[in-house]
């Protein structure tokens, strides 16, 4: 994982974007859940080749955040060579207007 702030903090609605870069050969696989409920969520990926590895960056946008959307975000970075999932959890803060 490339480190990123644990912590995004936003105002109440406010668009918000949390992200999550990860290196390795082969690229890495990028997936996100809610630590809260488990729910697994999509985010929209993009791929840059360097000549150090294959970078992903993955990026959940919540177009209105609002409390309800604060909470932890777990990062899970998998490739097909790690014996382990690679996880990073982000908290998300929404503050109110």
């Amino acid at each position: 994982m490339i480190p990123r702030p644990l912590t995004v903090t936003t105002i109440q609605n406010q668009r918000v974007h949390i992200r999550c870069t990860a290196r390795g050969i082969p690229r890495p696989t990028i997936t996100w859940k809610r630590k809260r409920d488990g729910q697994i969520l999509g985010g929209r990926k993009t791929n840059e080749n360097t000549k150090d590895g294959e970078f992903v960056t993955s990026t959940i946008t919540i177009s209105s955040a609002r409390t309800r959307n604060a909470g932890v975000y777990i990062c899970t970075a998998t490739n097909e060579v790690t014996p382990r999932p690679i996880r990073q959890e982000i908290t998300l803060e929404v503050q109110g207007i």
